[in-house]
């Protein structure tokens, strides 16, 4: 509320500290009227049910007329619920300038639904026709600009037949062309921004949606996709000339549409079920604001237009009480606070716009649009969330599968090479017989010699045949240690492998997977971008000492570590590692520790897992 009361008091054309008109004439300082802008917000004389020229008020000034500031009324009913809320009238205001002539800028925002504008008892502009008999209405933001000095006249005759509001009821801006014409560019540049914004936003929500089919992302795709709807027409109405139907309806529909799918969407975000209802009946009252928009000049009198503000008002109203009782006592969930924060400030909204009645933004939106973007970026931040943390999900699923899809094919080539040796085991035992016939037959004819030639021989090729070593009895460590040298020898990577470690770990296969296979992944794929050959090495060294299983690792490395207080950056992509992540959250579930240090190009990486006492009395084998 304190934010809001600062914007109506710093933020709002009425309270602007300014000359202000006194009975329909404004006398500006001569050395301070070009310096800044003037709100013509007060005491406008206006002529009711009168379309009137200065040539018409010069010849007869007898007609009745009253002081009225602009916003004061929304209609030209004028305050009277009976009568007729269309019609005519005509405004006029004197401004007493400074002696010396210069040129002049006034700044008519949309004023419903036809005028024209007469400066010094010359047409400067018209748009629409306002006449009783070729009435046309039609809708622009327009800039008038005139070169005088002195007392300046300004009449503006407005005719209203079928709009909601009638006559002028935002206010007009006076200056210099170029204050005049820099503060309609920074509001059409604002609104320009948020529907461009509010684009790219939607369109990345889409992307997702598309991609995931998550309802929460589709509801908030309508969200923006109404935001856009409703922002967008200052900025259609400064370059636009269009009627004020249906566009007007369209509008107001998507303005009680935001309201609508932002209930919807809590309700998912939430968890609950009752907002369906009340979103159901605030699409029953657009439907009826729609129609009542696009066929309100056949009302007879002003008064169903209040009955209709105040429904206005009690949507609004119990549409934020309903956001505020969902997310009270949710706050413990890790968005309820966000969630419940955002429905705050757009309830704060709603007071602020019935207290401070009379505002009106120099730059910016409304109370409800500023509460309104408030809730939506709330939303938008849990939704964020929820698929940053899906995204993260998604990585650490992508890193176990791959780390099963290596066990599996690591086993598989394991199981090829043994199957393969022990088929060459079983020709060599089987062709024994015969060199050994061979020895027997050249140690019967005493020829020593040639024996010792054969026997060397026969040994080489039996060494040749029978080249497959494990590194350890432990069958996953070997199979994914087999792997990567030949991994290493395909990318042309020096492996050096020494292990003594036991047969029985107590560590999970699973888990004996991942860390060797993250460990190795991430070592192999570093000293793949060194481009010294001398750089490009992967060292491994594994050994059990007191209950302890010792894991040392080195290679070369061209990307410096980085790290935070949640962990380590990746090299492959802008978020944490998952990969060094999984290996000290091993570490850690086996009572050890991971280190990793990065140090003149080469990467270490020492873990260390606590084993059962009798895992170590297994025999070793290097």
């Amino acid at each position: 509320m304190t934010a809001f009361f600062l914007m109506y008091r710093m933020n709002n054309e009425y309270m602007v500290d300014s000359e202000q008109p006194i009975q329909g004439i404004l006398c500006l300082d001569d050395e301070k009227a070009d310096k800044k802008l003037h709100y013509l917000a007060r005491e406008w004389q206006y002529f009711p049910g009168k379309l009137l020229t200065p040539q018409m008020l010069r010849e007869n000034p007898g007609y009745y007329s009253r002081y009225i500031s602009i916003g004061e009324y929304g209609g030209m009913e004028l305050g009277d619920k009976k009568v007729s809320p269309y019609g005519c009238g005509t405004y006029r205001m004197l401004l007493v300038l400074p002696t010396k002539q210069q040129t002049w800028a006034i700044y008519l925002p949309e004023i419903f639904s036809a005028y024209r504008i007469y400066i010094n008892g010359v047409l400067a502009g018209t748009v629409g026709n306002p006449d009783e008999k070729n009435y046309q209405d039609r809708i622009m933001n327009r800039v008038f600009t005139f070169r005088r000095a002195g007392t300046v006249e300004i009449v503006i005759a407005v005719a209203d037949k079928n709009h909601v509001k009638s006559g002028i009821q935002y206010i007009p801006v006076f200056g210099t062309p170029v204050k005049v014409n820099m503060q309609r560019g920074l509001r059409v540049l604002g609104s320009g921004f948020a529907v461009a914004f509010c684009i790219c936003i939607m369109i990345g929500v889409l992307t997702v949606h598309i991609r995931t089919r998550n309802k929460e992302f589709g509801i908030f795709n309508l969200v923006c996709l109404c935001v856009i709807g409703y922002s967008i027409y200052p900025v259609v109405h400064s370059f636009l000339l269009l009627p004020t139907r249906p566009w007007y309806a369209l509008e107001t529909m998507n303005y009680y549409l935001i309201l609508s799918t932002m209930i919807w969407l809590e309700d998912c975000i939430m968890g609950k079920k009752y907002g369906k209802y009340l979103a159901l009946v605030i699409d029953l009252w657009i439907v009826a604001a729609f129609i009542l928009e696009i066929f309100s000049d056949v009302l007879p009198t002003a008064g169903i237009l209040y009955k209709a503000s105040w429904i206005n008002e009690a949507v609004k109203w119990i549409a934020a009480a309903y956001m505020l009782m969902n997310t009270f006592g949710e706050t413990d969930c890790g968005y309820g606070k966000l969630v419940l924060a955002g429905t705050t400030v757009y309830a704060c909204s709603l007071v602020a716009d019935r207290i401070w009645h009379l505002y009106e933004p120099i730059i910016g939106g409304w109370f409800p649009e500023t509460g309104g973007m408030v809730l939506a970026i709330a939303f938008g931040c849990v939704l964020w969330g929820d698929m940053s943390e899906a995204y993260k999900i998604r990585l650490t699923y992508e890193v176990y599968s791959r780390q099963t899809e290596l066990r599996l094919l690591a086993q598989k080539e394991h199981y090829e090479k043994l199957k393969a040796q022990m088929e060459e085991t079983s020709r060599v035992r089987h062709d024994m017989r015969q060199h050994l016939r061979v020895l027997a037959t050249l140690l019967e004819k005493r020829q020593y010699e040639e024996m010792q030639v054969y026997l060397r021989r026969y040994t080489r090729e039996f060494q040749e045949k029978l080249t497959y070593r494990s590194y350890c009895r432990n069958q996953v460590a070997d199979a994914i240690l087999h792997y990567y040298e030949e991994v290493c020898f395909e990318k042309n990577i020096s492996f050096q492998c020494q292990v003594e470690a036991p047969e029985k770990t107590g560590i999970k296969d699973t888990d004996f997977c991942r860390l060797f296979g993250n460990l190795l992944e991430n070592a192999v794929e570093a000293a793949q971008l060194c481009q010294e050959e001398k750089d490009r090495f992967v060292r491994v060294d594994i050994r059990a000492r007191d209950n302890k299983l010792l894991i040392k690792e080195e290679n070369g490395s061209t990307v410096p570590l980085r790290k935070n207080k949640n962990g380590f950056f990746s090299g492959k992509h802008s978020g944490q590692g998952i990969g060094t992540a999984s290996i000290s959250e091993i570490a850690a579930r086996y009572g050890g520790l991971a280190d990793f240090q990065s140090e003149n190009g080469i990467f270490k990486a020492e873990i260390f897992l606590r084993l059962k006492r009798t895992d170590t009395e297994d025999k070793l084998c290097g």
